[in-house]
């Protein structure tokens, strides 16, 4: 989808004539606004012209004003249909490069043979979840606490995703996240309980309001990177009206550039053992997806040539 297209859909989505909506515009925010006409919202619309990032992010919170979702008019696409929608080229530009986080294991030529999956469905869950706990005790120094039979627990529980990439049954890299209720999403945030504190009944149903939490995250390459985070942003869209924030937490330096390029907000810090700080990130989902990085993500397909 190019910015044209989903300009001219929210517009007739909320009801707005382009005159309506240039004056709109210029109320919600008159320094990126001034001198806007009909005319120049008519280029943008037939992709004539193309509005600067800055200014894109201010029609897409002005679009999260009037519908109350934080990425409006996408909010009944599946995951699928999002996935789609995502270049990869700029999910590899959001992530740049991290070391540690992704390794440079060589593979094969295209991302066509790697697949992404639930860890509740694999095979090799076993053996997943203690490579898991092996880069916690690396990357962590093992301050998790994190256990088999917990991650094993959580991979069942229906609002948690845990992903993992592969190709051809090898294990090439992982993702997980868990949906917690928000009042123990904010706990969490604050350090007054622990990732190993959590227990089931601190997880949101998909029937109510939720948190999205990363926990781990680790991959063989970039490739594999790019689409393990591809489906993370895709599920995050997808069901955006059941997501109230998103957070993380890291005592790795190398990760806070990665963590700044998704939007995340430095939150709280906590000394553990021989000195270690735990740092906490969150941001409530319409300032994480209304980024200058993610829209270009979505909506610049041009600068995005098929796969």
């Amino acid at each position: 989808m190019h910015f044209n297209e989903y300009l001219r859909s929210c517009r007739e989505h909320i009801n707005l004539t382009q005159e309506q909506l240039v004056h709109n515009l210029y109320d919600h925010d008159n320094q990126n606004f001034t001198g806007l006409d009909t005319n120049t919202l008519s280029k943008w619309e037939r992709n004539t012209v193309t509005p600067k990032l800055v200014r894109q992010v201010s029609i897409l919170k002005f679009f999260q004003k009037q519908t109350g979702y934080a990425l409006p008019c996408l909010q009944k696409y599946s995951v699928e249909e999002t996935e789609k929608l995502i270049c990869r080229i700029g999910m590899y530009s959001l992530l740049g490069k991290s070391k540690s986080l992704m390794m440079n294991y060589p593979s094969f030529d295209g991302p066509h043979g790697l697949s992404i999956h639930h860890l509740r469905n694999s095979k090799n869950m076993e053996s997943i979840i203690k490579v898991n706990l092996g880069f916690d005790k690396t990357f962590n120094h093992n301050t998790t606490g994190l256990s088999y039979e917990q991650i094993k627990e959580w991979a069942f529980f229906p609002g948690n995703s845990l992903f993992y990439c592969e190709y051809r049954g090898q294990f090439f890299g992982l993702l997980f996240t868990v949906r917690l209720k928000p009042e123990v999403f904010d706990k969490l945030m604050n350090h007054e309980i622990a990732e190993r504190d959590l227990t089931y009944t601190d997880f949101a149903s998909f029937e109510e309001m939720g948190s999205n939490y990363i926990f781990s995250f680790f991959s063989m390459n970039e490739k594999a990177a790019t689409l393990l985070f591809v489906r993370y942003y895709a599920h995050i869209i997808a069901n955006q009206e059941v997501i109230q924030e998103v957070g993380v937490a890291t005592m790795m330096q190398e990760a806070k550039k990665l963590i700044g390029n998704m939007n995340f907000k430095y939150y709280a810090s906590d000394i553990r053992e021989e000195g270690l700080v735990l740092q906490t990130y969150r941001s409530d989902l319409a300032n994480f997806l209304a980024s200058e990085r993610v829209l270009k993500m979505l909506l610049s397909k041009e600068e995005c040539p098929p796969d």
